[in-house]
């Protein structure tokens, strides 16, 4: 009997103590003392990507700086699905970091869609300045002020070339008649269209079986997402048309920003930051490196010294985008080096 009553008088203080322990948390919650916070990272590459390799940085500059008071887990390789599930997902609340491509937020604001006319950036170091001399500001306050998603690192990928399986291209006759997969944007589908492509919007999670099924016979993507995502298996020939210079953002929910005390609010920011010219240093690294990789794994690939016959096909899009892009955003890129 009085084991019994010891087990029962025991079980009773363990729960008192959980108890009080989970009130005292969810209190710490509120004002931030002593509070241990988590963020989830999504993203729908694979952990070789240069974007993965950034958000793992994030993570430990993070965790390292915030004196493990914020643990950081990078959900890769598409396993909370794609860019667009993200928005929601960082709206709910369910993830609190994620990797958006800039195409898929233009259905969001038109603005975005600048990075979505093809030949804007005459480079990536181009596009970075133009960012960062006061187009990403204005750009992250426009998706904050729709979504409350907030943009803390900007991934600029080198830029994105065609590969397929049926020929190479060297001229914009080559893309007569070739299905090929696209973002869901309409700018990128325009600018395949004009260059006399069949666009096919899929998401990014989908592109490989696409390749692979016949369901498109090209695509067209940064070099080394080629080797990352595997697809040198079911192409055959990259061709460097370099059309758009597309980045990614490295996305935080807004709400749960402020929520976080001042100095964990810096850290973040600051990792964002750190993390964003990190993704853009590995994949200029890896470019030389993928091209000589996918030689030797048997893909031909050619350079398309002279692009004037792509640019001059696709010169009408910047007109008739100027009204729901902004003529001074385009401006912006037009009239700096």
């Amino acid at each position: 009997m009085k084991k019994t009553m010891l087990a029962l008088l025991v079980s009773f203080l363990v729960i008192a103590v959980f108890g009080m322990t989970t009130v005292f948390a969810e209190g710490a919650k509120e004002d931030g003392s002593g509070q241990q916070y988590v963020i989830k990272m999504a993203t729908p590459s694979n952990p070789e990507d240069s974007c993965v390799k950034a958000f793992f940085h994030f993570k430990e500059l993070v965790e390292e700086n915030s004196d493990g008071r914020i643990q950081v887990q990078v959900l890769h390789s598409g396993q909370l699905g794609g860019h667009r599930d993200y928005i929601e997902g960082l709206q709910m609340g369910s993830i609190q970091m994620a990797e958006i491509n800039t195409s898929v937020l233009s259905a969001i604001d038109d603005q975005f869609m600048i990075f979505d006319l093809p030949y804007i950036a005459k480079s990536v170091e181009h596009e970075i300045r133009v960012i960062e001399g006061g187009v990403g500001e204005r750009l992250s306050k426009a998706l904050e002020d729709k979504t409350g998603i907030k943009i803390v690192g900007w991934m600029v990928r080198t830029p994105r070339s065609v590969y397929n399986s049926k020929r190479p291209i060297r001229t914009a006759d080559d893309f007569n008649g070739i299905k090929i997969r696209v973002m869901e944007s309409p700018v990128m589908m325009k600018t395949m269209e004009l260059l006399g492509a069949k666009p096919v919007p899929l998401a990014a999670t989908e592109r490989y079986m696409a390749l692979q099924t016949g369901v498109v016979d090209a695509a067209e993507n940064s070099p080394p997402l080629i080797i990352t995502e595997k697809e040198y298996e079911v192409t055959d020939y990259l061709s460097l048309t370099e059309h758009f210079v597309t980045p990614n953002i490295i996305a935080i929910d807004g709400k749960f920003l402020n929520k976080l005390p001042q100095d964990l609010q810096k850290v973040v920011l600051d990792a964002g930051k750190a993390a964003g010219k990190y993704a853009i240093q590995q994949d200029q690294d890896q470019l030389a490196g993928a091209i000589d990789t996918l030689k030797g794994l048997g893909m031909e690939v050619n350079a398309i010294p002279d692009k004037t016959s792509f640019i001059n096909k696709v010169k009408p899009l910047y007109a008739e985008y100027q009204d729901r892009i902004g003529k001074d955003l385009i401006d912006v890129f037009v009239n700096s080096n």
